[in-house]
């Protein structure tokens, strides 16, 4: 009896159930693709000039970044914009510098903003960009700490 039952569950489980979907697809395509050119192709460069370390908070030295954006061919004027570059050892939302007690945090639209990550921004209202040196609070400084410092950050714009 016991084999019966056992049996007559086996035939039981191998019998499945199926069911199908119907799936549609649509899509647009672009045959001249948008092209955006940051700041006429031009490299920026900016100059802190001699800066006090006990000036440094983030908000002193602030300057502004020339953000000139030319656009043919947008679908929508959806975009993103990052800023990327390495962290700092002592801050990961902060570029490093040639100096690792020194970085450089970034504010669009006086926010700021954390380097590596994307900000949605409409391509009629540009944001407006600004850099300042911040110090790594926690280490101590003396003489030797001193000097030129350099970095380099990438801006990106995606389309959306």
């Amino acid at each position: 009896m016991k084999i019966k039952f056992l049996y007559t569950l086996l035939v039981f489980s191998t019998f499945s159930y199926s069911a199908s979907l119907t799936v549609g697809f649509n899509g647009n395509l672009i045959s001249t693709p948008p092209e955006c050119i940051l700041n006429n192709s031009q490299k920026s460069m900016v100059h802190f000039g001699d800066i006090l370390l006990s000036r440094i908070d983030g908000v002193n030295y602030k300057h502004t970044l020339t953000f000139e954006l030319t656009c043919t061919n947008l679908a929508m004027n959806n975009l993103a914009l990052s800023i990327q570059g390495d962290p700092s050892n002592f801050n990961n939302g902060i570029l490093k510098t040639s100096n690792p007690k020194l970085g450089l945090s970034f504010y669009i639209n006086g926010i700021k903003q954390d380097i590596n990550k994307k900000i949605n921004f409409n391509y009629l209202e540009l944001p407006s960009l600004e850099v300042s040196p911040v110090k790594n609070t926690n280490s101590s400084f003396d003489d030797t700490d001193g000097g030129d410092f350099t970095a380099l950050a990438t801006l990106n714009v995606d389309y959306q």
